[in-house]
């Protein structure tokens, strides 16, 4: 368990970094509400969401400050990106969105051997593609380009483990650990080192 803990510790820096590059952490941060917040206007997130009320009556550990965040996020979307290119990225973040509001729970985070297949294999596609977007965003060169065909695969696929996990085990944030089953850890912490991997891997080639 030492090893473990160790490992744990050390991925520290890769919680952030998936907090970063999950929409669903974005919005179901469990952040404390602004006074005058709901005066902001929201429209892109709007757009992409209903409202804040519908995003809450699905994952309710999201707050506004989230949901504003969100729609910050999205807002710098629209300014990097062509219009084609943002429109895409709309549509494949729907697609996500429907699919946290359908199967995610509290925190917005899916179990993904609950999806049915059909779902899931276009939950898994759109993933692929949305995913050199969340890197663009961040500021980072786009993992698809950087990992072969393979390794890109087993990055989007760790991904999915990572939150699949969080999922299983209830939890919302990676230092709950402790409340990860002893059955489920090992394959948390070989998601977590394979994201942290690429996240160095993407921090060097800046």
């Amino acid at each position: 368990m030492g090893v473990q803990k160790a490992h744990i510790e050390k991925g520290g820096r890769v919680k952030r970094f998936i907090r970063r590059n999950m929409v669903s952490a974005i919005l179901a941060a469990s952040l404390i509400i602004p006074s005058g917040a709901i005066a902001y206007q929201t429209n892109l997130a709007d757009e992409i969401y209903g409202t804040f009320e519908n995003v809450k009556t699905h994952i309710s550990s999201a707050t506004m400050e989230g949901y504003l965040l969100l729609d910050a996020k999205l807002n710098q979307a629209q300014g990097d990106m062509e219009k084609g290119e943002y429109q895409q990225f709309k549509e494949l973040l729907n697609v996500i969105t429907n699919a946290k509001v359908a199967y995610g729970d509290k925190y917005g985070n899916i179990d993904y051997t609950q999806v049915p297949n059909e779902q899931l294999m276009e939950l898994k596609r759109t993933l692929f593609e949305i995913q050199p977007y969340f890197d663009k965003l961040n500021g980072q060169k786009s993992s698809k380009e950087l990992l072969s065909s393979n390794e890109y695969e087993e990055y989007v696929e760790s991904i999915m483990m990572y939150e699949q996990i969080m999922a299983q085990s209830g939890i919302k944030e990676s230092d709950e650990v402790d409340k990860i089953p002893s059955e489920l850890l090992e394959d948390f912490l070989q998601a977590q080192r394979i994201l942290r991997k690429v996240n160095e891997t993407q921090l060097e080639s800046n």
